[in-house]
């Protein structure tokens, strides 16, 4: 890669980590600037669902804006795949100190998370974010029930 999209893939890392950490004080304006406006916009987040599309994915950031109430958000990261049009990260996000919209008392947690970002008119623009909690590894059966919907 050439040292300006380094350069550019530092700079928006580094813009993301700074969007996320006023999302735990539940200000969510940086990371829908960040956000692709585009009907392609997709979100896996850590509390259920999905999201396709810039306005289902903007408005459930205003949803999970009004659940953080304050707090502090670091990463670690584990791999940054960098090609010319679309670079992705996977991270360990930790919130802690957490203050949470009906939750008594600081919380805190680790997500997996993977962000992945494209070229749109020339610059980084978020295309989508997977987050779920960090759980130890665990053997299927432990979790899995059988339900008479999945038998074929």
């Amino acid at each position: 890669m050439t040292s300006a999209i380094n350069a550019s893939v530092a700079d928006i890392t580094a813009r993301l980590r700074a969007a996320m950490a006023a999302v735990a004080n539940g200000d969510v304006t940086d990371i829908k600037a960040l956000y692709s406006h585009s009907s392609e916009a997709t979100s896996f987040y850590g509390w259920g669902g999905y999201e396709k599309g810039w306005d289902a994915v903007s408005k459930r950031w205003d949803w999970a804006g009004q659940q953080f109430q304050g707090g502090s958000v670091s990463y670690e990261n584990v791999t940054t795949v960098v090609t010319p049009d679309l670079f992705y990260l996977t991270d360990i996000e930790t919130f802690a100190n957490q203050r949470m919209a009906g939750v008594d008392g600081l919380t805190g947690w680790s997500n997996r998370v993977t962000h992945i970002f494209r070229r749109e008119a020339g610059a980084w623009r978020l295309l989508h974010r997977h987050g779920n909690r960090l759980e130890g590894q665990y053997e299927p059966k432990t979790k899995l029930i059988s339900s008479p919907r999945c038998r074929t």
